[in-house]
Formats: C-alpha cells, sequence, structure tokens
C-alpha cells in the first residue's frame, strides 16, 4: 500500500480491547502514512492520550473497566484534550447508542466491519475540520494581536508627551519651565495627551463589549427623520450639513444611543475629510429604512476599501489629521447589533458615502399623534430617572457643613497606590476631607472602617480579595459612598445602594468636587442622626461612552424632545443626553415653579434665560445662556409664558403686552 505523504505528519491513537483488530487497524493507518499508538483499554488509552497529543483517536464503544462514552467525556473535561476529534468504530449498531455518542460530542460513528477506505475517508475529513479550525483561531489570534500592536502604537505617542512633560516640570531633563504661562500650557498639553488616551481606551472597550455581546443594547421606538434633525442641529459644524428627505416619518426600533454614536462617528469622518458640505439623506422601502452619509473628500484608495472596518484601520491618504482608527468599526458594530448592514461607496479624491441599512418598525395607534412614537410608559432607556420623586429635591439648599464636623473623616479603597496617593492628592484641595486612612483590600478597609467610623468612602469595585461592594454592609448607615472605579457596568447597582456618585477613572478635579458637592448637600438636608434613606433625588443616571453620572433637574437647561425620547441638555454640557422620556412625563415630574413648557417639542429653565425676542406676526423666541440657538415660543404657550414671567423679576421689560400675545384677560 502507497504511504500518503499528506498524512505523514498526523498522529492517531486507536483503543480497542480486541488485540487482533486493533493490530490490523494499526497496521493499516500506518501504511497509510499516519503515526499510529494504540491502547487496549480505555483508561490506558486516556493516559496515551495526554502523554502524546494525538490529532485524532479511533475509539471502540464497549471496552473493559472504561466504555468509550466514558473515554470520551475524561477527553472533554481535559483543556487539553478536549478537541481531539474522536470517531467511535464499534460492533453496536443500535441509534440509540449512536445518537448518545454524537449527543456526549463524538465527532463520527463507524460500525464494524469497516471498510478502510470509508474510515481513511472520515478521518480525513475530521482532521481537514480541525486544520480549518486551527487556522482559524491563528487568524483570530493575529488579528488580536494586530489590534493589541495597534492600541500600544496610539497610545505610546500621549504617553511620551506626558512622561517628557512630567520630566521638563520636575527639571530632570532639559531647561525647567517657568513660572506661569508656560507651565500651565505644559499643563494643558498633558491634559489633553491624557483625554486622547482615554478616548483610546473608552472606545477599545466599545468595541469588544460590542463584539462580546456585553454592550447594553435597549431598542425602542424611533422616527429617523426627527432623529437625524436633532442630531445634525447639536453637531458642531452643523452649517455644513444638511439633509435630505420626504416629510414622512421613519419609523425603526434602535438604540438610540447606539444609533447616535454610529451616526456621530459617521458625521466626524465625513466632516473632517473633507472641506464642502456633508450630505445625509433618508430614504424608505416596505422592509428597510436607509441613512446615507456622503461627502466630497479624500475618498478611500480602492486598494485599501476592503479594510475599511477592521479596528485601527486608517486610509493611506488621511496624512496629519487626528484619529486613531476605530470609529468605522464601531459603526458596523452598532448597525449590525440592530439587525442591520453597512456599506459605502467611495473614490479617491471625489469623497465617500456611507448607507446604513436599519429594519423597518410599523407604528403602533398611539404612534400616529404627531410627535409620537410609542407609549409613554417610562421604560428603562438611555438615562433613568431615579426612583425618588423628581421633585422631591428641586430646592434642596445647599448648605454648608455642620460646623460641629469639622472636616469629613474619609478613607480611600483602592489597590493601586498610584491612584490613592493622586485622589489624596486631589483632595487636599477640597479643604473639608481629611482622609484618615487607606487600603488596599475589603479586609483592611474593614478594619479602618471598624476604627474611624468615616464619614465618606472612595471605594473601587475591582478589589484583589472581594467587591468593593462588600463593604458596604460593614459602614455606618449615613456614611456617603463615591466609587472610583474603571468598570461602568456597575453603576446601576452603585446607585441602587444609595452611593452619593459615581466616578470613571480618570477623575478630574472639577468632576470630584462636584461629587464632594453632592456629599455636602446631602449632609445638610440629613435630619441629625437620621440616615439616608435613597439616593439623591431630583435627579436622572445618565448614561455615555465616556462615564456614568447623576445629573441635578435644577441643572437643566432646556429639554427638546419627539414622542417617547428627549435629549436633555444641562450646565456645561453641549451635546446633552438622549432619554426614553416623553415630553409630557417631563411636564408632570418638573417642578412648574422653575420650568415650563414653551413648545410641543421644548421645556426651558427659567433660570437659564437671558432675553426673549420678539418676532413679526406676535411670534417670541428665547435665548438661554450659553447656547446659540434661540427657542421658538408657540403662540399657544405664549400667554402662560407671560403669566409665568409677570411673578419673576428682571423679565417684565422683555416681554410684550398680554392681550397682544393672545392673553385673552
Amino acid at each position: 500500500m502507497q504511504k500518503d505523504s499528506d498524512n505523514a505528519a498526523s498522529k492517531i491513537l486507536v483503543m480497542d480491547d480486541e488485540d487482533s483488530f486493533r493490530q490490523v487497524i494499526t497496521k493499516c493507518l500506518a501504511l497509510s502514512g499516519f503515526e499510529v499508538v494504540s491502547a487496549a483499554n480505555g483508561k490506558a488509552g486516556v493516559s496515551l492520550a495526554a502523554e502524546t497529543l494525538p490529532d485524532l483517536i479511533v475509539c471502540d464503544l464497549n471496552m473493559p473497566g472504561m466504555t468509550g462514552h466514558e473515554v470520551l467525556a475524561a477527553l472533554r473535561r481535559d483543556p487539553k484534550l478536549a478537541d481531539i476529534p474522536l470517531i467511535f468504530l464499534t460492533g453496536q449498531t443500535q441509534p440509540r447508542q449512536v445518537r448518545q455518542s454524537m449527543n456526549l460530542g463524538a465527532d463520527d460513528y463507524l460500525t464494524k466491519p469497516v471498510a478502510l477506505a470509508d474510515l481513511l475517508s472520515a478521518i480525513k475529513v475530521r482532521l481537514d475540520r480541525r486544520q480549518t479550525q486551527r487556522q482559524r483561531q491563528e487568524q483570530q489570534m493575529e488579528r488580536a494581536m494586530r489590534l493589541f500592536q495597534g492600541i500600544v502604537h496610539d497610545l505610546r505617542d500621549p504617553l511620551f508627551v506626558v512622561l517628557g512633560y512630567t520630566d521638563m516640570l520636575r527639571g530632570g531633563v532639559g531647561k525647567t519651565p517657568e513660572a506661569g504661562q508656560n507651565s500651565g500650557q505644559i499643563l494643558d498639553r498633558m491634559q489633553q495627551a491624557v483625554l486622547r488616551m482615554q478616548a483610546i481606551v473608552s472606545e477599545m472597550l466599545f468595541l469588544a463589549r460590542s463584539r462580546t455581546q456585553r454592550l447594553a443594547f435597549d431598542p425602542g421606538p424611533l422616527d429617523l427623520r426627527v432623529f437625524c434633525e436633532q442630531i445634525l442641529a447639536d453637531h458642531e459644524e452643523s452649517h455644513r450639513v444638511s439633509l435630505e428627505c420626504v416629510p414622512d416619518r421613519f419609523p425603526v426600533t434602535a438604540d438610540a444611543l447606539r444609533l447616535r454614536q454610529a451616526l456621530d462617528n459617521l458625521l466626524s469622518n465625513a466632516l473632517k475629510y473633507s472641506d464642502g458640505p456633508v450630505l445625509v439623506r433618508l430614504s424608505a422601502n416596505a422592509k428597510s429604512c436607509l441613512i446615507e452619509v456622503g461627502d466630497q473628500g479624500i475618498g478611500i484608495p480602492a486598494a485599501e476599501q476592503t479594510s475599511v472596518f477592521q479596528p485601527f484601520f486608517r486610509a493611506s491618504n488621511t496624512g496629519d489629521r487626528p484619529g486613531h482608527g476605530l470609529g468605522l468599526s464601531i459603526v458596523k458594530s452598532c448597525i449590525e447589533q440592530h439587525g442591520g448592514s453597512v456599506r459605502f461607496l467611495s473614490s479617491e479624491s471625489q469623497g465617500t458615502t456611507f448607507f446604513l441599512e436599519l429594519p423597518r418598525s410599523s407604528l403602533s395607534k398611539q404612534a400616529a399623534q404627531p410627535g409620537a412614537l410609542g407609549p409613554a410608559d417610562g421604560s428603562k432607556g438611555m438615562a433613568e430617572p431615579s426612583p425618588e420623586a423628581p421633585a422631591a429635591m428641586a430646592t434642596m439648599s445647599t448648605g454648608a457643613l455642620p460646623e460641629e464636623t469639622g472636616k469629613l473623616r474619609g478613607i480611600l479603597v483602592d489597590d493601586d497606590p498610584l491612584v490613592r496617593s493622586l485622589m489624596r492628592d486631589l483632595l487636599a484641595t477640597a479643604n473639608d476631607v481629611l482622609i484618615v486612612g487607606e487600603a488596599g483590600t475589603v479586609a483592611q478597609a474593614r478594619a479602618l472602617v471598624k476604627q474611624h467610623e468615616p464619614e465618606v468612602v472612595f471605594l473601587d469595585v475591582s478589589l484583589p480579595d472581594a467587591s468593593g461592594f462588600d463593604l458596604l454592609p460593614d459602614l455606618k448607615a449615613d456614611a456617603s459612598v463615591i466609587f472610583v472605579t474603571s468598570a461602568e457596568e456597575y453603576a446601576l447597582q452603585a446607585f441602587d445602594c444609595e452611593a452619593v456618585d459615581y466616578l470613571l477613572k480618570p477623575v478630574s478635579p472639577e468632576r470630584l468636587q462636584k461629587a464632594l458637592a453632592r456629599v455636602r448637600q446631602r449632609l445638610a438636608t440629613q435630619p441629625a442622626g437620621a440616615a439616608a434613606s435613597s439616593p439623591p433625588g431630583g435627579s436622572f443616571l445618565v448614561k455615555t461612552l465616556m462615564e456614568k453620572r447623576l445629573v441635578k433637574l435644577s441643572e437643566i437647561e432646556r429639554i427638546v424632545a419627539y414622542g417617547e425620547y428627549s435629549w436633555v441638555y444641562w450646565q456645561g454640557n453641549k451635546k446633552g443626553a438622549l432619554l426614553r422620556k416623553s415630553l409630557r412625563q417631563w411636564v408632570k415630574e418638573l417642578p412648574d415653579e422653575q420650568f415650563i413648557r414653551v413648545h410641543r417639542r421644548a421645556i426651558v429653565n427659567l433660570a437659564c434665560m437671558e432675553r426673549i425676542e420678539k418676532l413679526p406676526n406676535r411670534q417670541m423666541q428665547i435665548h438661554l445662556r450659553n447656547t446659540a440657538e434661540p427657542i421658538r415660543v408657540s403662540l399657544r404657550l405664549a400667554a402662560t409664558l407671560n403669566r409665568k414671567l409677570k411673578t419673576l423679576q428682571g423679565f417684565s421689560g422683555c416681554v410684550e403686552d398680554q392681550r397682544e400675545m393672545g392673553d385673552p384677560s
């Protein structure tokens, strides 16, 4: 028999208690070019498999001491042997035996007597399949290593900036910068470098979670036309972006946060790589809605277009434009998570158009009303109201700490000494927190809690010996907990446990001061000796790619809504957050002495109003501080606004006569 050179590298283990049959099979396989080892029983066979690591196993079913099924179970329990293909070769022909064998994970089932050609064919199929799996695993590992190299490469430059400027500030390398403006500029550059690293890490975490299906996905009804209008209006270069679509509804079921992330990335790329206009076009058929985002920019070289959606891909013609090549990977993950698809057309130096196709959804009866996309049921979405009634703390005082308490006794719980050191330095500027101890484990923290009874605890989630949540039962009922962690997925659990705040590393001094202000506010409104019974009320939880945080209702500047969703903008935030919450719900929950509805799609905070502009035809619009776009007031609601402003000081000269504005009184 001619040896097959293709089989020379493959090792086969034969297990059979019948000596003559085992010898025949062993000889035939050896003559066919395989390296063959054999065992006379199952126990010896499992030991031999662990010793020799064969490429395939041929095993009898009925053997003394250890049956073939027991052999298979033992192999599958061992990580080193679990993926070795196993073919049962037995005289048992009952369908029940065959079915049981395949259910246990056997790769094939042949009955004696067997033709050598059939045995060799079965072996070849299984070996080829295993080789394909190994190649796929190697390719996945190679892609993972390329990803890792890309991360390291993109982090190296900003890290070099931080380290270089750190040496300069310490006087270790080169000339020490003079105090004043030069030092400030250096610190600004260091901060920019750190923020760049933070963005890369955050986007990589997002991409990894979306690929492993660990990313929160909360779809709901959306009208794409209104959705896109709002995104385009919010964009910094909105004057260059236009929307083209018929005046119709484009209903889809989508996670608005994920979809906004995809569109923001496409718009940012289009504006970055082109100098001209960017067109967003909507169209639909009976089954799907299509979003097109097109530019007239540099385009993508034809030879590189197959790699567009690979993480860290950057076209060769992007030059020195900033970026790290993760945006389109995130777009693809976001859209495919919706059951949609992404494709594009591009010509170098002529521009690129991306096409996002999403399954179309049918509107409910309630959604047939203008601007309503679904029932206002307050279901969970991108941001969730706190369980406490929103009005409960709308007028809360931010009084000072009780004089008898002096500084707050606090402890730091984090397994990284550098993080603890930085937190101690940041807290030193607060002047009202005294760190009485530091701990790197939950066990150490329990000892500190027992010794000092801290009033505020800065707590990491992931600790070497336990979760940070395991420390909470050891704290006094009125102790304030601020989580400081890199694990963003526990924010809801933290607020359910009555945490004051949840900070994601790296923490800015400003963000830390806001958390401390919440501690002071909590203490100022808490009766002496009483325990806090609920998380901060008058607030809502905002979840974005970069952070999860509570926003107080009093910080809201305006709310722009449609149907079941609303965009909420608060002080210091330009892009706002998207909530699955209707304007009708907001009207019921917001304190009416501070907020007023001025349009069927808008609510404003009276405290944020700067002036009211009178327009022709009895129209008027409101200008808010720190907001470029004015908000139009509807004629129907103008009289209500006028009456409200008459009760406030400082606005009487800005409002037209009530009768002229439509008030019949």
